[in-house]
């Protein structure tokens, strides 16, 4: 007998469309624009990544007008570890310097009287010449060589009334610590917070029997049931947060990797409520100029999963359209 399938199904994809990359140090800077502190206090999801040190050879540093020029060597050991760039630099024009002291992975631009313009790790300034490129062709093979990040752990802050940020908690976190703590010291740490403003609502339907039967009134209470308001704020924070772990599998996670979805995780009981069929992510980073890698994913712009929340005995899921074929022939419940 094929498990239980409503005839419409519902999933809920979070889609991650707030984002922010920063260097650990970033973090307790004072001199963060309001902008980026506002922007970023919508974030209650953080990635917490390495990838190996990039540093810049100081005799290629040029400026011409508002472009800028290096090269770029990575710790990287591969033979393809140098690369050249050319972008337009924000903030250059009208006579400026860049400077790199040993070890040479910091930038420093300042003006004809010394005060800086900008200053961030080599890799920022290459992560930003990346991003600005119009195509994937243009941004690769860069990435491969230089700025792919490694997920090391996914976390979240939310508070009980959504008060509490991602930029917050990570002011005193004890595993961010650990992570630094046992970075190499050939690599480099990076956060980006994120955070879903958006929700994809998927549906699936596979019609049977007749209107008024007990099945089409079976899932008319199932779709009122399903479609009975918008989830809340801290619901989206934590199934995507779990998708996010069981996706990545981060190293210093411990919790949800093998165990997200359960009913009886007191987060989900909502989505559970409801009836939901599946929940999952859809993350982008090509804006921010790096592709996302983890010990069991492959390095990519674009990341995307779905999960069910029923086993196979309990529930068919909504995307088992093959399977649906065996419903269509079975009298429903």
């Amino acid at each position: 007998m094929p498990s239980k399938r409503h005839i419409t199904e519902f999933g809920m994809i979070a889609v991650i469309d707030r984002s922010v990359m920063m260097e650990p140090k970033a973090l307790r800077d004072e001199s963060l624009s309001e902008e980026i502190l506002e922007y970023a206090s919508g974030c209650h999801l953080y990635l917490i990544g390495h990838r190996p040190m990039t540093v810049v050879d100081p005799d290629s540093l040029s400026v011409d007008g508002d472009y800028m020029a290096a090269r770029f060597i990575s710790y990287e050991q591969s033979d393809d570890a140098i690369v050249e760039c050319l972008w337009k630099q924000p903030g250059v024009a009208g006579g400026v310097e860049v400077i790199s002291d040993w070890p040479y992975n910091v930038l420093r631009v300042v003006d004809a009287s010394g005060r800086r313009v900008a200053k961030g790790n080599a890799s920022l300034f290459l992560t930003y010449a990346v991003a600005s490129a119009e195509s994937d062709e243009q941004r690769l093979p860069v990435d491969a060589q230089f700025l792919d990040l490694q997920v090391d752990y996914v976390g979240k802050a939310y508070g009980s009334e959504g008060e509490r940020g991602a930029l917050a908690r990570l002011q005193n976190h004890k595993t961010f610590q650990r992570i630094l703590a046992e970075l190499s010291r050939d690599a480099e740490a990076w956060v980006i917070l994120l955070n879903s403003d958006t929700q994809t609502l998927l549906t699936s339907v596979m019609p049977w029997g007749t209107p008024g039967d007990a099945a089409d009134l079976a899932d008319s209470e199932h779709i009122e049931r399903a479609l009975s308001g918008p989830l809340t704020d801290e619901i989206i924070v934590d199934f995507t947060e779990g998708c996010l772990i069981k996706y990545f599998q981060p190293r210093y996670n411990i919790q949800l990797k093998n165990t997200f979805p359960r009913p009886t995780s007191k987060p989900l009981m909502e989505l559970y409520s409801r009836d939901l069929n599946a929940v999952g992510f859809e993350l982008d980073t090509r804006h921010l100029g790096v592709r996302l890698r983890s010990e069991v994913v492959a390095p990519s712009f674009y990341h995307t999963e779905t999960y069910p929340l029923h086993s196979v005995e309990e529930r068919r899921s909504m995307f088992d359209f093959l399977d649906d074929i065996d419903l269509l022939q079975a009298e429903p419940e």
